[in-house]
C-alpha cells in the first residue's frame, strides 16, 4: 500500500484546496463520516494514518499530513475523498425549506434531524450557509449521504405550493400550533438565526406556526426545527 509522507505532495495540495473549495468532489474527517460514505457508495479513495478494513483504494499518510488535512484539535487519522451525493427531492413527503440560515452547527443539525422525522429533502436559499461546508459535514453526521439537498429560490418555494404543498412559516407573531395545521403535504420554512423567515416568504406563506413556550419568546433554530419535524412526522 502506498504511503504520502511529504506535506508538499500534489495529492496532499489538492486535498487541501479541495476544503476551501468543495467542488463535485468533497473532502470528509472521521471514521463514521467515512463508514456512511461507504455504505452509500460514495468513496473514490481513503487517506488514513492506518490501514482501515474497506475494499476501497487507501492510501496511507503520516501524523503531520492528517494534522494539515484536518482543523480540529484531535483527529483520528481518517480522511475521505468523496462524490458529491446526487439525490432527487422526493416529493411524496414533508419538505425543509431554509431560509438563509446561515450557522454551519444549525445547518448540520438540521439535516440530521430532517433525516431522522424522514423528511424528503431540504431547500436552501440563497444566502444560507454552503451545506457541504466542513463544519456542516461533520455536525451532519451523514446525513449529506442520504438526504436530499438542493439550492433553491422564492420561485421554486412558489412551484411547490401550485404542485399541492402547503407552505407553512416559523414566527414569533399571530400563529397557531403545528397541531391545527391540516395538509396532506407541508413544506416547513425555518428562517434565519437573526431575522427570521424573510418578508418575501411570508408573503406567499398559507400559515404561520409557534411553538408555545414560557419564560422565553424564542428557540435556536435548530431545536425550533426538531420540534416541529417531529410534530409533523406524528401525523404520518
Amino acid at each position: 500500500m502506498d504511503i504520502l509522507t511529504s506535506k508538499q505532495n500534489p495529492k496532499i495540495k489538492a486535498l487541501v484546496a479541495l476544503k476551501a473549495k468543495p467542488k463535485d468532489e468533497l473532502l470528509i474527517e472521521g471514521k463514521h463520516l467515512i463508514e456512511m460514505a461507504v455504505s452509500a457508495n460514495l468513496i473514490i479513495e481513503i487517506f488514513s494514518v492506518e490501514k482501515l478494513s474497506y475494499d476501497v483504494p487507501m492510501t496511507l499518510i503520516t501524523p503531520e499530513i492528517a494534522k494539515k488535512l484536518s482543523d480540529k484539535v484531535t483527529t483520528d487519522g481518517a480522511f475521505a475523498l468523496i462524490k458529491k451525493p446526487k439525490l432527487l427531492i422526493d416529493k411524496s413527503k414533508h419538505l425543509l425549506y431554509l431560509d438563509e440560515v446561515n450557522d454551519p452547527g444549525n445547518l448540520g443539525t438540521i439535516l440530521r434531524t430532517a433525516l431522522a422525522f424522514d423528511f424528503g429533502g431540504v431547500l436552501l436559499s440563497e444566502g444560507s450557509v454552503n451545506p457541504y461546508n466542513e463544519k456542516v459535514l461533520n455536525s451532519g453526521q451523514g446525513a449529506h449521504f442520504l438526504l436530499p439537498i438542493k439550492k433553491s429560490s422564492l420561485k421554486e418555494l412558489t412551484i411547490l405550493k401550485n404542485e399541492g404543498y402547503q407552505v407553512v412559516v416559523t414566527t414569533l407573531g399571530e400563529a397557531i400550533t403545528i397541531e391545527e395545521v391540516k395538509a396532506s403535504k407541508l413544506v416547513l420554512v425555518l428562517g434565519n438565526e437573526a431575522r427570521g423567515v424573510s418578508k418575501d416568504v411570508l408573503k406567499i406563506a398559507d400559515c404561520r406556526v409557534k411553538i408555545p413556550m414560557q419564560h422565553i419568546d424564542s428557540l435556536n433554530v435548530a431545536i425550533a426545527g426538531a420540534i416541529l419535524m417531529y410534530e409533523i412526522s406524528k401525523r404520518d
